[in-house]
């Protein structure tokens, strides 16, 4: 029976850490966006947005858009990976990495199926999403294993 508990426990440790991610990064594309000059007050879609800042008007932000928008991004799987590893019992940095990986898949999807995305953000999306929750993992195991983890007395065999 406990190894459902720690299944169970896990599965809405990585949920809650994409949950956290995709609230993060909606929450700073409508701020950048609406920041750089998007005039729509109806939330809008990625794609559209997209498109905006990649042709016409909102071409002259492009490079501050997709850059902020790169941060944001790196922020929210930090943030996500941090939340996602506080909450799992063991292989705090595994299941992050499964976030980050999940989110990388995301990505790259959005990458490939909506246009207009400039090549140098194409290329560094992805690896700051997964490397970034890899890293938010990485900070909550080194903070555990060196603060909160019991050490054993060392056991001497003479």
């Amino acid at each position: 029976m406990p190894k459902d508990n720690h299944i169970l426990r896990n599965t809405i440790a990585v949920i809650i850490g994409l949950v956290i991610i995709y609230v993060i990064i909606q929450f700073g594309l409508v701020f950048n966006a609406n920041r750089l000059g998007w005039d729509e007050k109806v939330f809008p879609e990625w794609r559209h947005i997209i498109k905006y800042f990649s042709n016409g008007i909102g071409k002259k932000h492009e490079v501050q858009f997709f850059g902020s928008m790169l941060v944001i991004s790196g922020f929210a799987a930090l943030v996500g990976g941090i939340i996602t590893a506080t909450i799992v019992k063991r292989a705090k940095q595994a299941y992050t990495m499964f976030v980050g990986f999940i989110v990388f898949l995301v990505a790259l999807g959005d990458v490939l199926i909506t246009p207009n995305h400039p090549t140098w953000y194409e290329i560094s999306i992805c690896p700051v999403l997964f490397f970034s929750s890899w890293i938010g993992g990485l900070i909550v195991d080194l903070i555990y294993k060196k603060f909160l983890k019991k050490h054993k007395p060392i056991s001497q065999s003479y």
